[in-house]
């Protein structure tokens, strides 16, 4: 009897080294996805955040609270996460919406009321910005930002689609990433402003529409001291 032996060719080698070489693609591939989709797992899920800030460099100069009395102060404020919203319209939120203060969301609708205070020793000047960091679906088409300074307010939102038309009875967005820009000048020290912000879906709105349901809205509000003699950031 011949004895057993087992051969592996060259070509053989290199078909194994190739197999080797496909499985540990596909295995990195299904890392990354996995990843890709844990991330837009965690994005979804604080999908209904707004988060209110102030550069760390500027503590001590401005700084903001949830109360008027400034018992706690920071640069770094945030309103509950609304996983999911569905269509209201501004008449059926409460009238007292700049009465309450900090986060006091409502059936589909984001409200945060807070407190701006210069700190600092000088009259300034600061910039005010709504900013859009993420849209999906369109949705941003259909939302609306009531933003109430010092009890006045103003009513924010896309322009009417295809038209640089404003929604009626709205300010429209400055771009498609900023919702709006100002300045407020000759800010003493210890002066204070109040602001409440509130994010909803308006269901008069012509694109609030089937196609848009699912769809997210990630928006951030922050604050800028500009230098006096030039107007830029400081």
């Amino acid at each position: 009897m011949k004895p057993f032996s087992v051969r592996v060719t060259a070509r053989e080698v290199r078909r194994r080294h190739v197999l080797l070489k496909v499985f540990l693609v596909i295995l990195l591939i299904a890392v990354l996805l996995l990843g890709i989709f844990y991330a837009l797992s965690l994005f979804v899920n604080r999908a209904g955040n707004f988060t209110v800030w102030i550069p760390d460099e500027l503590e001590g100069v401005i700084t903001l609270s949830d109360t008027p009395d400034f018992a706690v102060c920071s640069t770094v404020l945030e309103a509950d996460v609304i996983p999911s919203m569905d269509n209201i319209t501004k008449s059926w939120m409460p009238d007292n919406l700049d009465e309450v203060d900090g986060c006091h969301n409502g059936n589909n609708y984001i409200a945060y009321t807070f407190y701006l205070k210069n700190a600092g020793i000088d009259e300034i000047e600061y910039l005010t910005q709504i900013n859009i960091h993420a849209v999906t679906l369109e949705s941003d088409h259909a939302v609306r930002v009531m933003v109430i300074k010092n009890g006045e307010e103003t009513v924010y939102a896309r322009a009417q689609k295809g038209s640089t038309e404003p929604e009626p009875d709205t300010v429209p967005f400055l771009s498609k990433t900023k919702v709006l820009e100002n300045t407020t000048e000759e800010f003493e020290p210890g002066e204070v402003d109040k602001y409440t912000v509130v994010i909803w879906l308006e269901g008069e709105d012509p694109e609030c529409v089937d196609n848009i349901r699912g769809g997210v809205v990630k928006m951030s509000m922050n604050f800028q001291v500009l230098d006096s003699e030039n107007g830029d950031k400081k």
